[in-house]
């Protein structure tokens, strides 16, 4: 087993020499702590894996996952989603749930004769946002963020990737950048670099934060769009209102299953700082005091997390992975953030697995 970084990112590595299909107790500790200090795992050549197998190399590295994240019938959002039609076009694998199913295109695989992405097309529209299906960027992380913890990791392994021509992303935040995207890539960016690239008063200030997610979050913010450069929710007339000096007052919500975590997540094993929200299901930021907390405003606290998160997603910092059949990437979802990249064209197919688990225990709060 050889591990490398990824040549010209920020943080990654690749694993070579390495059969995801044959568990080794000692080699899955020395994987388990190469992802939490490279943050993304790569095994590229992993075509021979059955989901079963997928599974289990998973749960090798995730010793804490508790119930299957994207499952069907006891996650509310997916149930919600199903409910609606299924627009997204994703699938368990009957005998094993273990895996989700996503992608572009009709299939015949382990007993699912299905379409991928649905009404959404897997991301082939020009507009919207990811989970409406639309070419632009959504930052989040994993999880239900309702009732269970976020995921410790997430796992895709690509069957099939587009052999379509890229694109560039635009970010339309009064900058340039741009991000060059290869067709059904996958975007990440690094929570614990956005952590240490806040100014020292910013970076003190984001330490004393809650984040108060959203009663049934995705539900919620169903018809809502995002920020081009996919790190802001936006509502039309709540930011009309923001805009003329009259926010929506935040408060506490009225609802056991509602979820209030840290704004920085401490890794167990590096100990290092990440600043980890969840855009699409955040409700509002809490700042603590000695003296007494202080709910900021709704939009106030979008657009705050939006200007902290914003600098590590300059393109140079992002790493865009282009699938290739065989690929298996595992990240640290507690550190990472990542996109979908969308605008695949009509005759594009995508086959995808995906394998998490929910988390056993809150992330971690930053130590003094």
């Amino acid at each position: 087993m050889i591990i490398e970084p990824i040549n010209d990112s920020p943080f990654g590595a690749r694993v070579t020499n390495y059969n995801c299909a044959v568990l080794d107790s000692a080699a899955a500790d020395e994987l388990r702590l190469a992802l939490h200090h490279h943050q993304l795992l790569i095994f590229p050549g992993q075509q021979q894996l059955t989901p079963q197998q997928e599974v289990a190399f998973y749960r090798s590295i995730d010793l804490q996952g508790e119930g299957i994240w994207r499952d069907q019938t006891n996650n509310p959002w997916e149930v919600f989603k199903v409910a609606q039609g299924n627009k997204a076009g994703t699938y368990q694998i009957p005998e094993e749930p273990g895996v989700l199913v996503l992608g572009k295109g009709d299939i015949d695989h382990y007993g699912l004769k299905v379409t991928l992405g649905g009404e959404r097309g897997a991301y082939g529209k020009d507009q919207g946002s990811q989970v409406l299906g639309g070419g632009a960027l959504q930052w989040h992380i994993d999880g239900t963020f309702y009732a269970k913890a976020p995921c410790h990791y997430t796992q895709m392994r690509c069957i099939e990737a587009p052999l379509g021509s890229g694109h560039w992303l635009a970010y339309e935040d009064n900058s340039e950048d741009r991000l060059w995207c290869a067709a059904g890539s996958t975007a990440f960016a690094s929570g614990r670099l956005a952590f240490d690239k806040l100014p020292a008063s910013a970076r003190q200030l984001s330490l004393q934060m809650q984040v108060h997610y959203a009663s049934h979050p995705f539900e919620a913010s169903y018809e809502l769009g995002n920020s081009a450069n996919g790190l802001r929710l936006i509502d039309p007339a709540a930011e009309q209102r923001y805009a003329l000096g009259d926010d929506i007052q935040a408060a506490a919500i009225d609802d056991p299953d509602a979820q209030i975590y840290p704004l920085v997540w401490t890794c167990p094993v590096t100990r290092q700082r990440a600043l980890m929200p969840q855009p699409r299901c955040m409700h509002a930021l809490e700042q603590q005091s000695e003296s007494a907390n202080r709910f900021l405003g709704v939009i106030e606290s979008r657009h705050l997390v939006e200007a902290w998160m914003r600098p590590a997603i300059a393109p140079e910092l992002v790493y865009v992975h282009a699938w290739q059949p065989g690929d298996l990437v595992i990240w640290h979802n507690r550190s990472v953030w990542h996109s979908a990249t969308g605008k695949l064209s009509q005759e594009d197919r995508r086959v995808m697995h995906l394998t998490a688990f929910n988390g056993n225990e809150p992330p971690n709060s930053p130590t003094p």
